[in-house]
């Protein structure tokens, strides 16, 4: 079964107002299927079935580098720069 995360994450911006960017995370840990949206763009970042726990992923959020983690036990997380950033 599929479960669904979801992130609300503030990027600074020094010229104007900041960023706020959503990533949207579905997957099961049982089929490996794992699609991410950011911003609206969609990626499959698939893997074979039992294998997604203990991997990770990485990908800019506009200016900052971002990375979302599969851990062998809990739930899903997204740093960015290095913080935790807790789902929403």
């Amino acid at each position: 079964m599929a479960k669904k995360y979801t992130w609300k994450i503030t990027e600074p911006n020094e010229n104007a107002e900041p960023i706020e960017h959503t990533v949207t995370l579905t997957c099961s840990f049982i089929s490996g299927k794992a699609l991410i949206n950011i911003d609206g763009d969609e990626y499959d970042i698939s893997v074979k079935p039992f294998s997604l726990r203990g991997t990770s992923q990485v990908f800019r959020l506009g200016e900052e580098a971002a990375v979302i983690e599969f851990p062998k036990k809990g739930e899903p997380r997204v740093l960015v720069e290095g913080e935790l950033i807790p789902s929403a």
